[in-house]
């Protein structure tokens, strides 16, 4: 297992995925799942703007002796939550990121660089109804661009939710997710998600689990040609959030285990140009905080410093033998909420 260590700091409620069976403390925090998204305490409107910078380093043996990445993304985001209590509540959130990749490979003395660039727009709009069931519907679209291709991924995620108290809050959901990679044969990507939680106006905690309902197939490289030597992924996760409020301070951490490639789809050029090749098992961790009343505006800034140990193939190989790799992550975040 390796895992991901992660220290946030300034971090004032970013709209972060979380919610799968009850109302969030945070006012900008986003729902997986659409039947909770009633639960708003107050109308709320984010913007955020994000930039990372990930250095990867592999310890190659034999006729490959250096192998690297330098990778640059940027994203732009805004978020808006309807106040909830009525009969329905609107969630709307978009993204706009780029980004650059330069991957530097020498075997037997020949350097060899890949530049890829990346462009993602996301858009996602969900409903809630009466606190008990909510559809939701997320449109990504993501161009990687090499000098000599360019792939196109198209992703539309159907998404379904319930929510029910017994004792305990309660919450199911159902994303229909056909990828179109641009290939012969689109991927289905569907997944199903449960979890149990409470929710309370100074406390709220869950834990959630949710799955890919298809497995992977990761091509190894050898054997006697394609197919012949792959591994199969279970893609899948697990997530908890505590959060609690002391007069006007609030405090949450959600933290998402994840395991054999899963990915959040928010998270989709990220993942490409970042983690795609690691199917190793990951922690990752998200700290909110936030001072003041519950509405007006407030600003926040992070700082992110992550570091991942794994073993990947080298980038410019689609399979093949894998060596230690270490990725080395820096990030920063500016972003401002008004809750009315």
């Amino acid at each position: 297992m390796r895992i991901w260590l992660s220290t946030l700091v300034f971090l004032v409620s970013l709209p972060t995925y979380a919610q799968v069976a009850s109302g969030s403390l945070f006012r900008s925090m986003r729902s997986e799942n659409p039947a909770v998204i009633s639960e708003r305490p107050a109308a709320t409107f984010g913007a955020a703007y994000k930039m990372d910078k990930v250095e990867k380093k592999q310890t190659p043996t034999g006729s490959i002796t250096k192998s690297e990445s330098e990778i640059d993304i940027t994203t732009a985001s805004f978020f808006y939550g309807g106040k909830g209590g009525g009969a329905f509540t609107m969630e709307v959130s978009g993204e706009l990121g780029s980004g650059e990749k330069t991957d530097s490979v020498t075997t037997s003395g020949n350097q060899e660089n890949l530049v890829t660039e990346s462009d993602l727009t996301l858009i996602n709009v969900s409903t809630g109804f009466m606190k008990n069931f909510g559809l939701g519907l997320i449109k990504i679209s993501n161009t990687n661009k090499q000098p000599t291709s360019t792939t196109e991924v198209d992703l539309m995620v159907y998404t379904v939710g319930l929510k029910f108290n017994l004792g305990l809050d309660v919450g199911f959901f159902y994303q229909h997710a056909p990828l179109d990679n641009g290939g012969t044969q689109d991927i289905d990507m569907s997944r199903i998600g449960f979890g149990f939680g409470k929710s309370t106006k100074n406390f709220h905690f869950e834990i959630a689990y949710v799955m890919n309902m298809e497995d992977e197939r990761e091509e190894l490289g050898g054997g006697s040609g394609a197919g012949q030597n792959v591994a199969i992924h279970s893609p899948a996760k697990i997530m908890g959030t505590l959060e609690f409020k002391i007069g006007r301070l609030s405090l949450g951490i959600t933290s998402n285990y994840y395991m054999e490639g899963f990915f959040d789809f928010n998270n989709l050029m990220y993942y490409t140009m970042v983690m795609a090749r690691n199917k190793e098992n990951r922690l990752e961790n998200t700290f909110n905080f936030s001072l003041g009343s519950e509405k007006g505006s407030s600003f926040s800034a992070g700082v992110t410093i992550a570091t991942v140990e794994s073993t990947e193939s080298p980038p410019t190989l689609l399979s093949g033998e894998k060596y230690k790799t270490t990725t080395d992550i820096l990030g920063f975040q500016l972003s401002y909420a008004y809750a009315f």
